[in-house]
Formats: C-alpha cells, sequence, structure tokens
C-alpha cells in the first residue's frame, strides 16, 4: 500500500470517526432560557455537515488519479479538519460551559488535528510526486 492510499484511508477512517463521536460522546440536551436549544446544539450541527463533507472528499481521494485533483481535495480535506477544530471554539460558534460537550469538544479537536494533519500529508505527497 502506498503512502498516498494510507493517508487516504486514515482520512476516510478519521472522517467517520468524527461524523458519529456525537453518538459516541453525546452532547448535552438542555435548553437555553428561552426554551431554545443551546449553543453547542448549533456547533455540532455545523460539525455534522463539515464532517459529512469530509466523509465524502476522503473517499474521493481513493479514486482520483490526477495529481492536480489530488492536491485540491487534499487541501480541501486540510481546510475541513481545520474547520473542525475551529467550530467549537467560544470566538466561532462555541458550546456550553457546564455540560457533557467539554468531553465531545475534546475528541472533535483531536479529529480535526488528525484531520488536517492527513489532509497535509496527502498535499505534500501530490507535491513531492508532481516534481518528481
Amino acid at each position: 500500500m502506498t503512502k498516498y492510499k494510507l493517508f487516504s484511508w486514515s482520512a476516510v477512517f478519521i472522517s467517520v470517526v468524527l461524523l458519529v463521536l456525537p453518538r459516541i460522546f453525546p452532547i448535552c440536551n438542555g435548553l437555553m432560557k428561552n426554551g431554545g436549544p443551546m449553543k453547542c446544539h448549533y456547533a455540532y450541527q455545523a460539525e455534522f455537515i463539515i464532517t459529512l463533507l469530509a466523509v465524502i472528499l476522503s473517499a474521493a481521494l481513493l479514486v482520483l488519479r490526477t495529481n492536480e485533483a489530488r492536491l485540491l481535495t487534499g487541501f480541501i480535506v486540510f481546510l475541513l479538519g481545520i474547520i473542525v477544530i475551529v467550530l467549537p471554539q467560544p470566538w466561532a460558534i462555541g458550546i456550553c460551559e457546564a455540560g457533557a460537550c467539554g468531553k465531545t469538544t475534546f475528541f472533535a479537536t483531536i479529529g480535526g488535528g488528525l484531520l488536517a494533519l492527513a489532509g497535509a500529508g496527502i498535499v505534500g505527497l501530490t507535491w513531492k510526486s508532481k516534481d518528481d
């Protein structure tokens, strides 16, 4: 198995884990004073969409043949990993201070970092093979 396939499969695996992470470590289900859901609900709805895109693009990495397509898709996977890290931050959407969301955010941050590393690895390998 080539390094490219290893990075691609790891990106697929990490994306799927991030997709089901709120089911493994559930976020809180509290309500705000006005009866609406807390901001962590919205943060993880946005993370679901981002990780769904990451799953699709990571799976596409397995069938792409041109270096330009691999380079662009790897870069987008890298950016999606960064977005997964940024979304639960207090200056972005944020999460609630007291709740079960802290554990979910901890593992989502690790997963987002690993996804960003996998995307950067794909970009690096594709860039290196482009120069050969």
